[in-house]
C-alpha cells in the first residue's frame, strides 16, 4: 500500500517554496539598491571635488589681476624708485582687492561699541576711563562676514 502526504502537507511545501522564492527576490533587490547607493554616493563625492576644484578656480582666477597689479607695482619700483607711487600703487590694489571681497560677499565687521562674543574675540581687558565695562577700546584685527557668517571674528580690547 502507498502512503499518501495530506493535502496540507503539500499546500505547506509550496508555500514554504513560495516564502523561499520571495526573500530570494527580496534579497536580489535588496542587494542591487545597496550598488546603486554605492555607486550613487561614490558618483556624488566625484562631483564634490569636481565643483570644489571649479569654484577654486574660479575664486583665484579673480584674484590673477590683483597679483598682476602687485607685480607691476614692484616692477616699476625697481625701475623709479618714488615711495610716493608706490604708495598711491598699493592704495588702488587695496581697493581693488576690498572690492574683489565684496563682489565675493565678504564684508568687514563693522566697529560696535558693546562685546559680543559672536563677532569679537576679546585679547585683552585694558583699563579705560572713557569706556564703560565690556566697551569695546580698540580693534587690533578686523573681522569679516561671509555671507552673513563669521568667516573670522574681530579680535579686540575689551575695557574692565
Amino acid at each position: 500500500m502507498e502512503e499518501t502526504k495530506p493535502e496540507s502537507q503539500n499546500t505547506g511545501s509550496s508555500e514554504l517554496d513560495q516564502c523561499k522564492l520571495a526573500v530570494e527576490e527580496w534579497k536580489n533587490k535588496f542587494l542591487r539598491a545597496q550598488a546603486d547607493f554605492d555607486n550613487f554616493t561614490r558618483r556624488i563625492e566625484r562631483e564634490k571635488v569636481t565643483w570644489l576644484r571649479f569654484g577654486q578656480a574660479a575664486l583665484l582666477k579673480d584674484l590673477l589681476p590683483i597679483v598682476d597689479n602687485v607685480d607691476r607695482a614692484l616692477a616699476s619700483q625697481s625701475k623709479t624708485p618714488d615711495l610716493q607711487q608706490l604708495l598711491i600703487g598699493f592704495e588702488l590694489i587695496g581697493k581693488e582687492f576690498h572690492k574683489f571681497l565684496t563682489a565675493q560677499g565678504v564684508e568687514e565687521i563693522k566697529h560696535v561699541a558693546t562685546f559680543d562674543p559672536q563677532l569679537h574675540e576679546a585679547l585683552m581687558r585694558v583699563e579705560s576711563h572713557e569706556h564703560k565695562p565690556g566697551e569695546i577700546v580698540a580693534v587690533l584685527e578686523k573681522g569679516y562676514l561671509f555671507k552673513g557668517e563669521v568667516l573670522r571674528p574681530a579680535k579686540v580690547s575689551v575695557a574692565q
